[in-house]
C-alpha cells in the first residue's frame, strides 16, 4: 500500500536535488567568474589596487558575515538557553548566566530579573533570556576553546600565503591552467593525508593519480616548443596546491577537534586573517614605495569584484557540501575549468596547445576514478586503536605539535613573521623567478625601439614673471617633449568674471613671483587629486622653467627621474663684479657664503623660523633648525612621489614668506635628509652643463647648442631663438623614429 507521505518525500528530494545543482551552479559561476575577473583586473600586467589590502579587505566582510551568522545562531540558542558548544561549557567558574548578569523584561511584574532566577531549562515555567551584546561576547568567548584558536590563528597564515600568491599566479598564467592544476593535482592531497592523517591510499587511486599527472604534463605540452609556461611558473602553482591541501587537512582537523559552531570558528579564523593581511599591507608599504594605499586603486568595478568574489567563494564551497557532495563539487570545478579553458584564448590571448582538451579529459576522468576507488572505512578494536594512538603521539608530527602546544606563543610568532616575509619578498620581486627548467630556449625578436622623449610623462611648468603673451606660441614647441604644459604668467586670464587666483592644470595667473612655489604647489595638489585613470593622472614628475630658459629635453634621456634635480652653478662675477648664482648651498652660518640675501635681507631668519615649525611635527621630517639653503631656482624638477611632501612643506614656507631661492632649496634638501633610504643614498640629483645663473646674459649660439638647458635667453636675439627653437622642431620630428643599435667590428 503506497504510504500518504510518499508524494511529499517525492517533493522534498526533488528540492534537495534542486538546492544541490543549484550550489553546483553557483560555484561554477564564482570560479569562472573570479579566474575572468583576477585576469581583467589587470592593467599591464599590474593591479592599480594593492593585493594585501584586497585580502585585508575580504577577510574582514567574512568576519562581519560569520558574526552576523553567529548572532543569529547565538539568537536561537539563547531562546533555548543553550550553553555554547565548546568545550569549556558554562560552569560556575566559566560562565554562568548569574554571573554575566543578562536581563530580560518580565511582563508579568514589570520588573527585571536575571536570568539564573528562572527555573533549570526542561521545566514547563522556563523562560529563555533574549540575546544582548553581552551575552552574545559570552558565547563568543568560550564557544571556541584556546588550542582551537590558536590552531585557527596558525590556520590563518596558510591562508595569507594562498590568498596572496594567487594575485602572482594569475600575472603568471591564465585563469585555466590555474584553475587545471588545482583540480588536478591530486598527488599533494594524499601525500599531505598520508603524513598527517595517516590516511590509506588504494592501489585504484595511485593509479589515478599516475593518469592525472600525465594528463597534466599533456595539457601544458606544445609540440614546438615545449611547455606553456616557464618552470618557475608550475613551481608557484604547486606549491599553491601544497598550501591549500594542508590547510584543508588541517581546517578538518581543527573542526573536528570540538563541537563549536562553525560560525565562530570562521570568526576566528577570518579575523586573524584581517589582522595578519593588514600587518602585512603595512609592511610592503614601508618597503615598498610604490605599493598602492590600502583605499588606493578600486575606482573600477574589477577592484571591487575581486573582493566580492574571493568572499563569496567560501559561501559556495560551503553550500555544496552541505547540499551535495564532494563529486558534485569535482563535477562543477570541472566545468567551470573547462570554460576557462576556452575562454582564455579568446580573453587573454594564451596560446595553449591542441593537446589540452584530451589532457583535461584524462586529469578529470582520473579524478573522478580517485573518488570512486576510495577504500573502505576500518573500524579498529579498541585495543588497535589504543595502538594508533600511541603511534601518533610518538611521531614526528605529534612531537611538533606537543612542541607548538608548549611554546605557542613563540611559534605563532615565528611562523607570523616568515608569512609575511614570503609575501613580502615575493610582492617586492614580483615573482620573477628565473627559468630552470630549458637549457637553451628560443629567442623571441624584441620589438623595434622607438626614440622617445625622457619628459614624456612629465608636467612642464613654464613661468613668467611679467606679461609676455607673445611668447606663448615659440613656447608650446615644448609640447612634443612633455605630457602637457602649463603656463603660469600674471593676469593671463583677463576676463572679470575669471578671479585673480584662478588655477588649473594648464595654466594660472599667479602674481606673486617671489614666492612662486606656493602656486607650483596648488598645481602639485591638482595632479595628486586626478581621478584614477584619467590622463592627468599618469603624470608623474613635474619640470619648472622659467620662459627666458632653455631647455633641451632630448638631452636628459640619461637621467634618473626618480630623484629630485635642482642646479649645480658656480657663482661667477659678471664684468662689472655682480655675483652670479645663487650657487646650491647649505649652511648654518651666513659668513660661509655671502649672499644679498643674507648680507642685506636675512631671508635666513624666515627660513629657521619656518623650519622650527617643521620640527613640531616630530617624527615626520629630519630638520636642523639652525640651517638653511640657498640656490638657483629657475629650472628645477619633481617627481610625483614627492610632491605630498612638496605641498605641506610649502605651505608653512609661504606662510612666513621666505624668498623662493631660500625656500625651495631649503624645502628640497630637508625632502632629501627625510626621505632617504639609507643615509649615504641621496634622492638629489644637482645637474651640470647649465649656462649662466639668475641674472647672466646674452648667451651666443653655441651656448645655446652646446649646452642642454640655460638662462636667461634674450628674445631680442632672433639668430639665438631661433637656434634654440630650430633645434626643438628637428628633435620633435624624430621622436617616434627607431633607434638602430650601433654594431661594431669584431677583431
Amino acid at each position: 500500500m503506497r504510504s500518504p507521505l510518499s508524494p511529499f518525500r517525492g517533493l522534498l528530494a526533488a528540492a534537495s536535488q534542486n538546492a544541490a545543482w543549484g550550489a553546483a551552479l553557483a560555484l561554477v559561476g564564482i570560479q569562472v567568474g573570479i579566474g575572468l575577473i583576477m585576469k581583467g583586473s589587470q592593467k599591464d600586467g599590474k593591479y592599480a589596487f594593492s593585493p594585501s589590502a584586497s585580502v585585508t579587505i575580504s577577510e574582514f566582510l567574512k568576519l562581519l558575515l560569520s558574526t552576523a551568522f553567529f548572532w543569529r545562531e547565538c539568537k536561537a540558542r539563547a531562546a533555548r538557553s543553550e550553553a555554547p558548544h565548546g568545550p569549556a561549557l558554562w560552569s560556575q567558574q566559566e560562565l554562568s548566566f548569574s554571573e554575566s548578569k543578562p536581563f530580560i523584561d518580565d511582563t508579568d511584574s514589570n520588573r527585571s530579573r536575571s536570568v539564573d532566577e528562572y527555573p533549570k531549562q526542561g521545566t514547563e515555567s522556563y523562560v529563555s533570556p533574549q540575546l544582548d551584546l553581552r551575552t552574545f561576547w559570552q558565547y563568543v568567548k568560550y564557544e571556541v576553546s584556546l588550542d582551537v584558536r590558536y590552531g585557527f590563528a596558525q590556520l590563518a597564515l596558510f591562508y595569507v600565503l594562498i590568498n596572496n600568491l594567487i594575485f602572482v599566479s594569475y600575472k603568471l598564467a591564465d585563469p585555466g591552467t590555474i584553475s587545471l592544476t588545482k583540480s588536478g593535482v591530486t598527488l599533494i592531497t594524499a601525500l599531505v593525508m598520508i603524513a598527517t592523517l595517516g590516511a590509506k591510499i588504494s592501489k585504484i587511486q595511485w593509479i589515478a593519480i599516475v593518469i592525472q599527472i600525465c594528463g597534466l604534463a599533456v595539457t601544458q605540452y606544445h609540440p614546438e616548443t615545449g611547455s606553456t609556461y616557464p618552470f618557475s611558473t608550475y613551481l608557484i602553482l604547486m606549491f599553491q596546491v601544497f598550501l591549500s591541501a594542508s590547510s584543508g587537512v588541517y581546517n578538518q582537523a581543527l573542526l573536528k577537534s570540538g563541537n563549536a559552531s562553525l560560525h565562530a570558528a570562521n570568526m576566528t579564523l577570518y579575523g586573524a586573517g584581517a589582522t595578519i593581511n593588514f600587518m602585512l599591507h603595512f609592511i610592503i608599504r614601508v618597503v615598498k614605495s610604490d605599493e598602492p594605499g590600502f583605499f588606493t586603486g578600486y575606482g573600477s568595478w574589477g577592484a571591487f569584484l575581486v573582493i566580492l568574489s574571493n568572499v563569496f567563494i567560501g559561501l559556495a564551497i560551503t553550500a555544496v557540501y552541505k547540499y551535495a557532495d564532494a563529486v558534485i563539487k569535482c563535477f562543477a570545478t570541472a566545468v567551470s575549468t573547462g570554460i576557462l579553458l576556452c575562454l582564455s584564448p579568446i580573453l587573454f590571448n594564451t596560446d595553449l596547445s591542441f593537446l589540452m582538451l584530451p589532457g583535461t579529459i584524462m586529469v578529470f576522468i582520473a579524478s573522478w576514478l580517485y573518488m570512486e576507488a576510495a577504500p573502505p572505512k576500518e573500524n579498529p578494536t579498541p585495543a588497535e586503536q589504543t595502538s594508533k594512538d600511541e603511534a601518533a603521539s610518538i611521531s614526528i608530527i605529534g612531537k611538533l605539535v606537543a612542541v607548538s602546544k608548549h611554546y605557542r606563543n613563540t611559534v605563532l610568532g615565528i611562523f607570523t613573521g616568515l608569512t609575511i616575509l614570503i609575501c613580502a619578498f615575493t610582492t617586492m620581486s614580483d615573482a620573477l623567478i628565473p627559468d630552470m627548467s630549458k637549457g637553451e630556449t628560443e629567442v623571441l625578436p624584441l620589438p623595434p625601439k622607438l626614440l622617445e622623449s625622457p619628459f614624456k610623462n612629465s608636467l612642464a611648468v613654464v613661468r613668467w614673471n611679467s606679461e609676455h603673451p607673445e611668447r606663448f606660441p615659440l613656447l608650446e614647441k615644448y609640447a612634443p617633449f612633455f605630457h602637457d604644459l602649463h603656463f603660469s604668467m600674471p593676469n593671463y586670464l583677463k576676463d572679470e568674471d575669471v578671479p585673480a587666483d584662478y588655477h588649473n592644470l594648464t595654466h594660472d595667473s599667479a602674481e606673486d613671483s617671489p614666492h612662486i612655489y606656493v602656486d607650483l604647489a596648488k598645481t602639485m595638489k591638482l595632479l595628486l587629486n586626478a581621478p584614477e585613470g584619467s590622463r592627468e593622472a599618469e603624470i608623474d614628475g613635474l619640470l619648472y622653467f622659467h620662459f627666458d630658459a632653455w631647455i633641451d629635453p632630448m638631452g636628459y634621456v640619461d637621467e634618473d627621474f626618480s630623484k629630485i634635480w635642482i642646479p649645480d652653478i658656480p657663482d661667477i662675477p659678471d664684468e662689472l663684479g655682480k655675483p652670479g648664482g645663487p650657487r646650491f648651498e647649505c649652511m648654518t652660518n651666513k659668513e660661509k657664503y655671502p649672499w644679498w640675501g643674507f648680507v642685506e635681507a636675512d631671508f635666513h631668519e624666515q627660513a629657521m623660523a619656518a623650519a622650527r615649525l617643521i620640527e613640531q611635527h616630530e617624527g615626520k621630517y629630519v630638520v636642523n633648525t639652525e640651517e638653511w639653503c640657498v640656490g638657483w631656482t629657475d629650472i628645477y624638477y619633481v617627481p610625483k612621489k614627492y610632491f605630498a611632501d612638496y605641498i605641506f612643506l610649502s605651505g608653512i614656507f609661504g606662510a612666513l614668506r621666505v624668498f623662493h631661492e631660500v625656500a625651495v632649496p631649503t624645502i628640497i634638501h630637508i625632502i632629501d635628509q627625510s626621505r632617504r633610504a639609507h643615509p649615504s643614498l641621496s634622492i638629489l640629483h644637482r645637474f651640470g652643463e647649465c649656462w649662466g645663473s639668475c641674472c647672466a646674459k646674452d648667451p651666443d649660439v653655441h651656448d645655446v647648442l652646446f649646452n642642454r638647458c640655460g638662462h636667461r635667453l634674450d628674445y631680442l636675439n632672433e639668430i639665438v631663438v631661433n637656434a634654440h627653437y630650430n633645434r626643438l622642431e628637428n628633435e620633435a620630428g624624430m621622436i617616434g623614429q627607431q633607434i638602430i643599435e650601433p654594431h661594431f667590428p669584431v677583431s
